[in-house]
């Protein structure tokens, strides 16, 4: 994720909202984004409350951007600056999401085996694919809803 200019770095939380890798200079500890997590999980759980799936979140502050990524094992979360080119960040998203999703490990109990650090991005396009295959691959597309939201009697 940090090719992608104005990217300080990312980190993976489980769907319990537990740190399961992190991609960020040292000032963010794991105490930190362990709290961090567990309020993702709770985002989640509110965002999810009406039955319809919780795809991705951008929380905006005034000097960085908060991007959130579920994938089926947890959440891919991505710290940058307010100039990240966004076209970039979302290719760069569905891309290491698929990636890191089977890395992710829910404890059980037990610490459980978490990722120590994330895998490299890939510096080349696998052989089979295409660059038409993988723009195609690359777009972005969030679920559609069964039912329409709504917050406080207004359609979302």
């Amino acid at each position: 994720m940090r090719d992608v200019d104005g990217v300080h770095g990312s980190f993976v939380v489980t769907k319990s909202g537990e740190l399961a890798g992190k991609d960020l200079p040292a000032m963010f500890d794991d105490a930190v984004l362990t709290e961090v997590g567990r309020r993702i999980a709770r985002l989640n759980e509110g965002l999810s409350a009406g039955g319809q799936d919780f795809d991705h979140c951008v929380m905006r502050f005034a000097d960085h951007k908060l991007y959130l990524r579920s994938v089926s094992n947890g959440f891919l979360c991505v710290l940058s600056t307010n100039a990240v080119n966004s076209p970039a960040m979302k290719m760069a998203l569905t891309l290491t999401s698929r990636r890191v999703d089977p890395m992710i490990q829910e404890p059980h109990g037990a610490p459980a085996a978490t990722l120590s650090v994330l895998p490299p991005p890939p510096s080349v396009l696998p052989p089979t694919a295409t660059p038409s295959e993988s723009a195609r691959s690359a777009k972005f597309v969030s679920k559609p809803p069964s039912t329409p939201a709504t917050y406080r009697g207004h359609r979302v």
